[in-house]
């Protein structure tokens, strides 16, 4: 039987990688897709290369004079914990969240911006830190602020975000009764990366680009609407940076 309290910690992961505190910047933009991520390193001055550890890169640089830390933080609930939780562990005292969402209303579009007011768990991960009835909470100030960045960009929507485990799980009966609590996306990711950040009480916010839409049916994964957006959405966020969030 196991006697010790607790197997791993993120404080000793981190000695591991030979991580410094003071290694990260105070505020990281996080992506989940590799790709995204270096387009994120790209525009970053002199960046300096944090750790590598399990397909999970993080680079620290500066941007028009601010410092700031970005990296691929995962594609699903269980990784986008892990790496959160690393992640404010490490020193990162605000966390802002570039994604990709399904819309669940006809009328946004893709490429489109949604911006998270509201989180609705459905994932399996965050039941480990908090019970059932626990209410992730973004940052108020930092997501209006990403607001008004974002409608200055693109069609942008600020409402519920649900996050699911099952993707190929997305029936109407299921998708309509996360809709009836105030969804107007769906990723899988937004509810463990907010809770984790709740629970080390950093600032978090997330917006997300419109890859598909639930209601109409369409599929946006290829289309030239949603890489747009994904150049848009990183250069807002670096947008937030320059004006010192």
């Amino acid at each position: 039987m196991m006697t010790r309290e607790i197997h791993m910690e993120p404080k000793g992961l981190l000695d591991s990688l030979q991580f410094r505190p003071g290694d990260f910047a105070h505020t990281a933009i996080i992506s989940g897709q590799p790709q995204r991520a270096k387009m994120c390193v790209d525009k970053l001055e002199d960046p300096v290369k944090n750790f590598t550890f399990l397909g999970y890169t993080f680079w620290t640089g500066t941007y028009k004079g601010k410092r700031v830390t970005v990296g691929n933080g995962g594609f699903y609930a269980p990784d986008s914990a892990f790496i959160t939780e690393l992640v404010c562990a490490a020193g990162v005292e605000t966390l802002i969240r570039i994604g990709s969402c399904g819309a669940l209303r006809d009328d946004i579009e893709i490429g489109d911006f949604i911006v998270a007011d509201k989180v609705i768990r459905g994932d399996g991960v965050t039941r480990y830190y908090v019970d059932d009835e626990y209410m992730p909470l973004v940052d108020g100030q930092l997501t209006s602020s990403l607001v008004d960045t974002f409608k200055e960009i693109s069609g942008t929507h600020r409402g519920g975000v649900w996050t699911t485990d099952a993707i190929f799980r997305e029936t109407k009966d299921i998708v309509n009764s996360y809709i009836d609590k105030g969804a107007i996306a769906v990723d899988m990711v937004t509810s463990p990366f907010v809770t984790l950040a709740n629970i080390y009480k950093k600032k978090v916010a997330v917006v997300l680009a419109v890859s598909d839409n639930l209601i109409t049916g369409q599929m946006g994964f290829t289309d030239y609407r949603y890489f747009e957006a994904e150049m848009k959405m990183i250069n807002g966020a670096f947008s937030l940076i320059e004006k010192g969030v």
